[in-house]
């Protein structure tokens, strides 16, 4: 019994010590970015969808292990990537079929991708949103 609450009691700090780190990582709203990416805005220009295992790129700074491939009109020479492998994130082929339909449809988006520390022409999708 005393050991059910011990163990009851630290799994919920846990839980809110883990919900506070999240939060805290969050952005303050939709008009700004996290601390951990970059915002880039344009329309979809390029929408390339590939099967698992063919990579992207001729040096090992470029070379990206993605599915997806997508490129903005407001710089075509950066490639943006998603992964669509059996262990991705679901809200990888989510952000995948709204980049399609904006790529249809014309429409704006803002990508949100990672920083990068060293120089490449390809970045990861961290964030998709309509405008």
């Amino acid at each position: 019994m005393v050991i059910n609450r011990v163990v009851t009691g630290l799994m919920t700090m846990l839980l809110l010590f883990v919900g506070t780190a999240v939060l805290a990582d969050s952005p303050k709203d939709t008009k700004n970015p996290d601390a951990h990416s970059v915002e880039v805005r344009g329309k979809v220009v390029l929408y390339r969808v590939q099967i698992e295992g063919m990579n992207l790129g001729q040096t090992a700074a470029d070379k990206a292990d993605a599915e997806v491939f997508v490129a903005l009109d407001s710089d075509p020479k950066i490639i943006f990537t998603l992964q669509l492998k059996h262990n991705s994130p679901d809200v990888n082929r989510v952000m995948a079929d709204i980049l399609r339909e904006a790529y249809f449809k014309k429409a704006p988006v803002t990508i949100y991708r990672q920083i990068d520390m060293k120089r490449t022409n390809n970045y990861k999708i961290l964030m998709v949103q309509v405008n």
